[in-house]
């Protein structure tokens, strides 16, 4: 987790109060307007900025299917499970549960048997990202829950996240293992884009995506009877959203999946000159993988990559005098040493997708 501080500025000017509306049905600001139907699916999601409606049909579906899948019962999804399917409606309609300024959220219940889906549509003032926040009472067997969102995007590929970099997928069913290609698994984000616009959806802990044409799927629940009967049984909290963008993934889309992975937290109101930045980068393309220490001696191991396929120079400063910095490999051997400027700077060359390792020793006060 990473610690940002924040500083009152005195005399700055008071800035403007943040345009955002909320009914029963719509909510708005600068940039969305979300408007909901009364069966708890998106009606519209469009887009003020670039005068375009994001949904090809009613976003945000959820069909509970029959799943028994004819081998490996909890790790296998059969391709025919569409063909029995229910999809889950509101039991009431969508209510206002935050009036805003910063935040609005509009609640829709949806029962179905002895299953309680509680969503919350969630829109910030400043936001491109539309979050569907969501408890689940879970309860039965052999069943699967998946979330589908058509898109008004036209193309023939869909890109994901992987470890360390992106992945493109075809998006449709034209060869025979494009067809056994009905489930993807996915990182943080799956997205369809255009040339200049493109949506992406977002995750915070489910993997599993589909994607055909311009409709986007997501597997949120499964309850498989073998090796555990009682697999998932009960309560579940997890979140997901959707972001419209211009230009392709590149633009945003990583940044917004950090963001629900790491929501900024109050973890304390030290003063700020408490908290020094430990690394600081001039381009920041590059992402942080891990932080630890080095496993055979004192010195600290920063892994760092690059997530948009981009090669670039950066300048890595940081708030300790350096002694030594090296690149290393995986076992943490040193493959090549790096120069350091005024003792807490050094320059790094990056090529795409690369994933590089850093030894830093700091001298001893």
């Amino acid at each position: 987790m990473s610690a940002v501080v924040l500083r009152s500025e005195t005399g700055a000017a008071t800035p403007a109060a943040p345009f955002l509306t909320v009914t029963s049905r719509q909510i708005e600001n600068d940039d969305l307007r979300i408007n909901v139907n009364p069966d708890g699916t998106l009606e519209s999601i469009y887009d003020k900025t670039f005068d375009r409606e994001v949904l090809a049909d009613r976003g945000n579906q959820l069909w509970l299917f029959t799943d028994v899948p004819r081998q490996f019962d909890a790790w296998d999804i059969d391709a025919t499970y569409t063909d029995e399917g229910t999809e889950l409606l509101a039991a009431v309609e969508p209510e206002s549960v935050e009036p805003g300024p910063i935040r609005g959220a509009l609640k829709v219940v949806r029962r179905y048997e002895n299953i309680e889906i509680v969503q919350e549509y969630r829109l910030a003032a400043y936001s491109r990202r539309l979050e569907i926040a969501t408890r689940i009472k879970w309860h039965g067997r052999r069943r699967l829950l998946r979330a589908v969102f058509p898109f008004r995007i036209h193309t023939h590929e869909v890109w994901s996240e992987t470890a360390f970099g992106a992945v493109p997928r075809p998006n449709h069913r034209n060869t025979p293992w494009d067809q056994a290609r009905f489930e993807i698994p996915v990182h943080r984000w799956a997205d369809l884009s255009e040339p200049g616009y493109g949506v992406s959806l977002l995750n915070d802990g489910k993997y599993g995506y589909s994607a055909h044409g311009n409709v986007l799927g997501i597997s949120l629940l499964r309850a498989p009877i073998y090796p555990d009967p009682y697999a998932d049984e009960g309560e579940h909290e997890f979140l997901y959203a959707v972001y419209p963008h211009s230009g392709d993934w590149r633009n945003g889309t990583v940044r917004e999946a950090e963001e629900i992975h790491s929501p900024l937290r109050i973890i304390s109101n030290a003063k700020a000159e408490g908290w020094p930045s430990l690394f600081r980068f001039t381009e920041e393309s590059l992402k942080l993988a891990a932080l630890k220490k080095a496993e055979d001696s004192d010195a600290i191991i920063l892994r760092l990559y690059e997530p948009h396929g981009a090669r670039g120079k950066t300048t890595i400063e940081t708030a300790l005098p350096l002694q030594k910095a090296a690149i290393v490999n995986i076992l943490e051997d040193e493959t090549e040493e790096l120069s350091i400027e005024d003792e807490r700077r050094m320059t790094l060359e990056f090529k795409p997708f690369q994933v590089v390792s850093l030894k830093l020793i700091f001298k001893r006060s």
